[in-house]
């Protein structure tokens, strides 16, 4: 499925488990500017509710999510586009 936003940093965590994935897209989340967007790739059947839960207490925006199957068609690979946004 193509993705509709401008991408501004991607970051791969297949193979990792919770909170693996959410460690790392909160750290990449700090080094990048307001209204930018993260793609993060995620093999954790947890990461969508890991990810909604996350961003319940986050500024940030879940704008786009999206489940495929690797290129074996074994894994489901989910991915994530977060919108940065500042504090209020």
């Amino acid at each position: 499925m193509p993705v509709s936003h401008e991408i501004h940093h991607t970051i791969d965590t297949c193979g990792t488990r919770c909170p693996i994935p959410l460690l790392r897209a909160k750290q990449a989340l700090k080094s990048m500017k307001d209204g930018q967007c993260l793609k993060v790739l995620a093999t954790d059947p947890s990461a969508k509710p890991d990810f909604d839960a996350m961003l319940k207490h986050l500024p940030h925006v879940l704008v786009e999510h999206f489940s495929e199957h690797d290129l074996n068609g074994h894994a489901r690979v989910d991915t994530f586009i977060i919108e940065k946004k500042e504090s209020c």
